[in-house]
């Protein structure tokens, strides 16, 4: 066992946190930073730090894979989930919300477009599926409402 510490524990915590493929950089950097700041010392198996170091010598050897151009920032006014609907019905606008592939962004499109969601979806962990078929449910409701105050 070794214990880390100041520099160290640093590249480990960032070795730990690159290692999930789904995490971007940026989030991974603010990740480590944040973990190193809270966390004093770590022990560690020589293997660990041999997995590190392996890892590391792979990674100057393959930049491209290490190295991730940042993600487009999502724009939750895209399209507008209620003209969608309206024009060309729940099959569209399904099809449009299937593009859709993380459970923050189909959020920030139901808050931006004022798409009423049930508190269990607004937060904490949820299916992406479900997700979808609340937003569509909402999206139906905000229709018939409006319908409805028409007439």
């Amino acid at each position: 066992m070794s214990k880390l510490t100041g520099k160290r524990k640093h590249d480990f915590l960032a070795h730990v946190v690159r290692q999930e493929p789904s995490v971007d950089i940026a989030v991974a950097e603010q990740l480590t930073d944040r973990l190193d700041g809270s966390i004093r010392s770590i022990r560690v198996t020589k293997s660990d730090l041999a997995g590190m170091k392996k890892s590391a010598e792979a990674g100057k050897a393959i930049p491209s894979l290490v190295a991730r151009p940042p993600a487009a920032p999502f724009d939750p006014y895209a399209f507008n989930a209620i003209l969608v609907f309206k024009r060309s019905g729940r099959e569209a606008l399904s099809a449009k919300l299937s593009e859709i592939g993380e459970i923050t962004h189909l959020r920030q499109l139901a808050e931006a477009q004022l798409i009423g969601l049930d508190k269990d979806m607004r937060q904490g962990p949820v299916a992406i599926d479900d997700l979808r078929e609340a937003v569509l449910r909402g999206v139906e409701r905000l229709v018939a409402d409006r319908r409805a105050a028409a007439s």
